[in-house]
């Protein structure tokens, strides 16, 4: 009676108590207990294989000797009585099978020596269901470009509690969304809690990859190939000289005396069709929009008006269309500076080509120019009208001859138009070189604009 006891109670201990030793292993991506039963696990494999399961049975004593045999789940039956005859392998020591190539369903080892015997459950869940299919939606959207990846979740499957008959669905879901792109868009987003993306239209084609990571840590990726149809607008100007030498180049603004001659470099990404718009219709005939369709041309404009004492600010734009009808425009500015003018009090014209000769100091937006320079009786030495850069300066003769001026005080007179139409003179110039000992000096006590100081 003792032995019977010691024998129930050793075969009790291996049936009821073997689960705590994880008798049923497997190199599953995933396993968990079952909702009904916790010594039963399902295990879950991430393959695309729908044979891809594998299981291990293991001897809870360790001491070898049992033969093992494998079943399968019978749905009909509600039973495990499939016998498994294949792919079936044993230990040399005889401690643990190995049975491959299982489907999905659930699956029985039974160990048996003499009058013992263990029994092991486990199901097994091959996650070939996992999908993803990313979509580009409305591809020809020149605002937004939006993509779309529904998955399927959907496993399927049922686990079944053997005590009772009922039916328990294997639950799947989202773990992690991955978005990402050839080339890298930094403004793709990376919604991990949705399906879908954004980001704002590449000017490139881009291809768009998604990766769905379940709560298995199985994977499902997809890609698809984006045809760019969006266009980025871009260019720079330059401030040129009449020799078409570039002075000053920008992507933001430019400034300069009137008349500044520019040239507009076109950088645009994805473009078909070029229109310039220079923002300056002031000048008869003169062509304020070009359209073209070549992007390595480089238009030039002129801008020819300021405004008084404040100057002129002139937005320049450029638009730019793709073959796919998307456009996009960028804007930069062109201020042109008032009308000045400043001169020297002093030059010596001794011909150490220092100072040689009387020059303006600097001038700004001058449209016409008038000079004249007389001696202190009022007879008139030197005198110019034109263009003030072409004023080569007084060389301190008297009106361009052979004889020198002599040292001393000279006055002059000027008579300036601007490029904001308006007509300067000694007065509205506020020129400051002029003392009221100066003005007392002139032959006519006049209100001369300035005073040249001549020494040799």
């Amino acid at each position: 009676m003792y032995r019977l006891f010691i024998f129930l109670f050793t075969w009790l201990f291996i049936i009821c108590g073997s689960s705590a030793f994880s008798q049923i292993t497997s190199d599953a991506d995933f396993s968990e207990a079952t909702t009904f039963d916790d010594d039963i696990k399902i295990l879950v494999f991430c393959t695309d294989d729908e044979n891809g399961g594998m299981l291990t049975a293991n001897d809870s004593s360790g001491t070898g000797g049992y033969t093992f045999e494998w079943y399968k789940y019978n749905e009909e039956d509600t039973a495990f009585n499939i016998l498994i005859n294949e792919n079936i392998t044993i230990s040399n020591d005889s401690v643990s099978s190995t049975v491959q190539n299982l489907a999905s369903g659930g699956y029985k080892a039974m160990l048996t020596k003499e009058d013992t015997v263990q029994e092991y459950i486990a199901w097994v869940y091959n996650n070939n269901s996992l999908s993803i299919d990313i979509q580009v939606l409305n591809p020809l959207d020149c605002d937004l470009l939006e993509l779309n990846a529904p998955t399927n979740f959907n496993t399927n499957f049922y686990l079944i509690d053997t005590s009772n008959g009922t039916a328990h669905l294997l639950e799947n879901y989202k773990e992690q969304y991955n978005w990402s792109s050839e080339p890298e868009l930094e403004s793709l987003r990376n919604y991990n809690y949705s399906y879908t993306s954004t980001a704002i239209l590449p000017t490139e084609n881009t291809t768009f990859y998604v990766t769905i990571t379940d709560r298995f840590g199985c994977q499902a990726e997809d890609f698809v190939d984006y045809t760019a149809v969006a266009t980025k607008a871009k260019f720079n100007i330059s401030s040129i000289d009449e020799d078409g030498i570039v002075l000053e180049t920008s992507e933001e603004s430019i400034s300069g005396s009137a008349p500044l001659k520019t040239r507009f470099e076109n950088l645009s990404e994805n473009g078909y069709e070029y229109t310039y718009f220079f923002g300056d219709s002031l000048i008869d005939n003169d062509e304020d929009t070009v359209f073209t369709t070549d992007h390595s041309e480089q238009p030039e404009h002129t801008y020819y008006y300021s405004a008084p004492d404040s100057g002129k600010t002139y937005t320049a734009w450029l638009y730019s269309e793709s073959s796919y009808g998307c456009i996009d425009s960028m804007s930069l500015e062109i201020f042109i500076e008032p009308t000045s003018i400043e001169f020297p009090n002093v030059f010596t014209p001794n011909n150490d080509n220092i100072n040689d000769v009387y020059q303006l100091t600097d001038f700004k937006s001058i449209r016409n120019f008038k000079i004249t320079i007389f001696n202190r009786v009022g007879q008139v030495v030197h005198q110019f009208e034109g263009n003030a850069r072409d004023w080569e300066g007084w060389d301190g003769t008297v009106k361009n001859s052979n004889r020198e001026a002599p040292e001393g005080n000279y006055f002059f007179v000027v008579e300036v138009l601007g490029w904001d139409t308006k007509k300067y003179n000694n007065k509205n110039l506020n020129y400051t070189g002029v003392t009221e000992e100066d003005v007392e000096e002139s032959s006519g006590g006049g209100n001369f604009f300035g005073v040249i100081r001549l020494f040799r």
